[in-house]
């Protein structure tokens, strides 16, 4: 009982903190503006309001779902109620008010919708209170965070490479037979399976012509990749060893199954089931990582290993940049890269 209280007061008073800082926030910015008290003005503070209580509606779910464990919506409805009670009586001369519009516009746009995110988060926070890595359970904010980040540098790093993705595209069709796009199933967090998505190195039906596992056999070293793959053209080369072939995985990363920094998929085949193995499904695949930047090609499937749970136990942000920071000296440099 205790938990499910703290739950709905710290969701309310939380939310009441976030809510009044984002109207802070977009009230200074409107400031700065030449727009004014205009009609234009009023538009667009009412689209932002109804913006930031959707946004404290997802976070009121997610911190009660994440402290109560269980019944995260319900909590949220409740902490929710206590956060709009908390703002009624401490700032609402500060808040444009919403009555003007008809009752059935504020179902359409508020009630139903907020309902909604509501179950959205305390679902997600939830599942974050249960399946979260055994070091990370305590941390709310680090996945919050991260998954914006995620989302708005892949959108802008895909905006902003595109015509490169399409030289690339074009330089792929000249060199070589086949589809532009390499789509492959692999591992994801908790066990899900997800396609991933490169741009194609290889000659098509690789597979088919020569198996991955003879080619790793093969080998003199127990590398974690193959070298001098006969199946891969001249220009595939290049985007391997240049890293470029990864860029469609923003793609995934956009959609959430996957993030930028994380161990890399597995493709089912590769995955054991021993402890170790499964406790790298505690988070999201990643288009690098600590194996990536320590060696990357060069190293042997268990130091592969080894690195991804180092990452797994030691996640955060200041490690993600560390690796970011890596990965671009690891990239320009090629080393490991076949």
């Amino acid at each position: 009982m205790f938990t499910k209280i703290r739950a709905i007061i710290e969701s309310g008073v939380f939310s009441f903190v976030l809510f009044h800082g984002f109207v802070l926030l977009y009230n200074w910015l409107l400031q700065q503006t030449d727009i004014g008290n205009t009609a234009v003005a009023n538009e667009i503070e009412v689209v932002l309001l109804i913006g930031a209580y959707y946004l404290t509606a997802v976070f009121c779910g997610y911190w009660a779902g994440w402290r109560s464990k269980t019944d995260g919506w319900i909590i949220g409805i409740i902490g929710y109620a206590l956060f709009s009670v908390i703002r009624i009586n401490i700032s609402a001369q500060d808040v444009p008010s919403l009555l003007p519009y008809p009752f059935y516009v504020k179902i359409l746009v508020g009630y139903i919708p907020i309902l909604t995110l509501l179950m959205f988060g305390g679902i997600i926070g939830e599942q974050r209170a249960h399946y979260a890595p055994a070091s990370q359970k305590n941390m709310i904010i680090y996945p919050l965070i991260k998954r914006i980040l995620d989302f708005a540098a892949s959108i802008f790093v895909l905006m902003f490479l595109a015509p490169i993705m399409f030289a690339i595209a074009i330089g792929i069709k000249l060199a070589s037979p086949g589809p532009v796009f390499f789509h492959q199933r692999r591992v994801g967090q908790h066990g899900r399976i997800i396609n991933i998505i490169k741009f194609r190195t290889m000659m098509p039906d690789a597979d088919n012509i020569i198996d991955r596992f003879q080619l790793f056999n093969a080998q003199d070293e127990d590398v974690c990749q193959i070298q001098d793959d006969p199946r891969v053209f001249p220009f595939g080369k290049f985007l391997r060893t240049t890293s470029l072939d990864e860029l469609p995985q923003l793609i995934n990363i956009s959609k959430g199954e996957m993030s930028l920094v994380g161990p890399r998929p597995l493709v089912p085949e590769e995955l054991e089931t021993s402890d170790d193995d499964l406790k790298r499904l505690d988070v999201k695949p990643g288009l690098t990582g600590l194996a990536q930047v320590n060696g990357r090609g060069n190293i042997t499937f268990g130091e592969r290993l080894a690195l991804d749970i180092e990452y797994v136990d030691n996640q955060s942000f200041l490690l993600d940049l560390k690796v970011m920071l890596l990965t671009l000296w690891q990239v320009l440099s090629r080393r490991g890269a076949f």
